[in-house]
């Protein structure tokens, strides 16, 4: 049996890794990105990143309210945006992770052989659930700290870069194409 697992372990993985894509790819859901803008003025701002116009940029509270001031594209020097949502990132870490220390447990395992095969399973099954632990908040930690920073490319039309770089992070933008979307009868 010892000799099998790894197949086996390889077969289970692959099934549980192309179901959640499959489930993942049934949701009509769309990322919010929260932004920080910081202008040439040295004015910072916080929020979700709601919608950009061609000439302002318009961010909302976490709460949903609009913060008061609409901010002109031409006076921005930079925006930094995450997603808020840790989903994606928590659940790829969980899964690396977990991959890793399964491997490195399977193969220590192989040199070191237990007494019995299910102290063999259980030890595989601890190390594998260790490392999906370690990867989730490895990735969660992750998702804190990688952000996009996003600055007007073209020096001669910066609202018009900028307008090109934020639209597809926007709310209203993503809202929009899954409105496009035909709808299917279950």
């Amino acid at each position: 049996m010892k000799p099998l697992t790894l197949p086996y372990l390889c077969l289970a993985i692959f099934i549980v890794s192309s179901l959640s894509a499959t489930l993942q790819a049934q949701k009509l859901t769309f990322d919010v990105y929260r932004a920080r803008v910081i202008t040439m003025t040295g004015e910072r701002y916080r929020g979700v990143l709601e919608e950009v116009s061609d000439t302002d940029l318009r961010l909302t509270s976490y709460h949903g309210n609009w913060i008061d001031e609409e901010i002109p594209l031409r006076q921005i020097r930079k925006v930094v945006i995450r997603r808020i949502s840790k989903k994606r990132a928590i659940i790829t870490g969980s899964i690396i992770g977990g991959l890793a220390a399964g491997f490195a447990s399977y193969k220590s395992l192989q040199r070191n052989q237990t007494s019995n095969d299910i102290n063999y399973g259980i030890t595989l099954t601890f190390a594998a659930a260790g490392g999906a632990a370690a990867g989730l908040v490895v990735g969660s930690f992750i998702n804190n700290v990688t952000g996009r920073v996003i600055r007007p490319l073209d020096i001669t039309n910066p609202e018009l870069s900028l307008y090109r770089q934020l639209e597809p992070f926007t709310y209203r933008h993503q809202q929009n194409l899954i409105k496009r979307l035909p709808n299917i009868p279950q």
